[in-house]
Formats: structure tokens, sequence, C-alpha cells
């Protein structure tokens, strides 16, 4: 089981680079298997929302002074309160829990989205003289996974292809199996890419079979 601020065993590193040894034997293709931690560290979250509630404060003066008349405040205070608020706001939601409860979901796809097309790029998957290098990419705090194979793999199969396999690893990963995620990512991309990229007698194997996690 991979999970944020734990390592992954060697033998649980040693049964995912197993089970991409053993897809790439049925076929020509080339895997790679990534998994961050996180893609961000979503800091700026919090900030902006403390901005924002901090912003707002004036809003409520008049509601105060309808309710509280001896309350009113002069300019002055009112500033020295929108910094108290905003840096109250801003260190309670940096907390971890907090800041990835209220970063939304759409930005943190985003982000591990960016991580894995740079992944693609760092992991030399493009090198393969046939161009039949995939990429399953993962980013464990987002529970995100992506698929991203090379030309000649594009060219036979699109983004739908790997979805299903997509959506059976992430209810894995909510359940923080990471380990049985990715090798149950790598038996079925192995299979898909079998049945349309067959071994042949000279399949060498272009790029290291090891599983990269990056911390």
């Amino acid at each position: 089981m991979l999970m944020l601020g734990h390592d992954l065993s060697p033998a649980e590193r040693r049964k995912v680079t197993e089970a991409i040894t053993r897809a790439e034997r049925a076929t020509d293709g080339e895997i790679v298997v990534v998994a961050a931690r996180a893609s961000d560290d979503y800091i700026h979250v919090p900030v902006h929302i403390a901005a924002g509630v901090a912003l707002a404060v004036p809003l409520f003066v008049p509601l105060l002074a309808r309710l509280a008349p001896w309350s009113a405040i002069s300019i002055h205070w009112l500033f020295v309160v929108q910094l108290c608020v905003f840096i109250a706001v801003a260190l309670l939601l940096s907390l971890p829990a907090l800041r990835h409860a209220v970063t939304p979901r759409k930005l943190m796809h985003k982000y591990a989205h960016r991580n894995a097309a740079a992944q693609f790029l760092a992991t030399n998957i493009a090198a393969t003289r046939a161009r039949t290098g995939i990429l399953i990419f993962v980013s464990l705090l987002e529970r995100y996974v992506e698929v991203i194979g090379d030309k000649a793999i594009a060219d036979k199969l699109s983004q739908a292809d790997w979805q299903k396999i997509i959506d059976d690893m992430v209810p894995l990963l909510r359940e923080k199996k990471a380990t049985d995620a990715l090798v149950l990512g790598v038996d079925r991309c192995g299979a898909l890419l079998a049945r349309h990229f067959p071994a042949s007698k000279d399949n060498p194997n272009e790029l290291p079979d090891h599983f990269i996690v990056l911390e």
C-alpha cells in the first residue's frame, strides 16, 4: 500500500516492476510506470481563499453597524481586522487536511495532468525506435490516473481505450491500495498492447522496467 508520507516497500516496488516485465514479454510496446505522491503542494489555494475572505470583511461592516451601532470602527481598524482575518484563514486552511479539502478537484486534476505530460518527456518514452512506449501515471493525492501513448500507439488506440482501465484503477486508489491499482493497470494495459502490438522475434527492452516513485 503506497500512502502519502510512507515509502513503498521493496516488495511492493518489486511487484510492480515484475508486472511491467511480465506484460512486456507479450508486446513490442514499452511500459513506463510513474507514481507521484502529489503533483503540487497547493499552498497557494489557502492564500487565495484568505484574500477573498479578507476583502469581503467590509461588506459585513454595515450589517454589524445595524446590529450594534456602538461597534462602528474606523478605516484604520478595518484594515487591521482584514489583515487579522487574512492571516487566521490562511493559517487555518494551510493545514494539509483542510488545504486538500478546499482545493477544487478540477484544479488538482489540472496539475496532475501537467505532471503526467512532464513525466512522459522526462522518462524518454518517445525515444523508442517504433514509437511504441506508453506511460501509466498515477498521482496519489489527487487520486488521478492517466495513460499516455507515443505516436504509434496513439495512431491505433485512443484515450477511450484506456479509460475503462483508468476507471477500474481509481477506486483502488481511493481505498489506498495503490500497488494493486498499479499492477492491475500494467496487466490490463499490457493485454491491450499485446492485442495491437504483439511481441515480435526481435523484441528489445528499450526502456528500463523499474517502477518510478516521485517523492
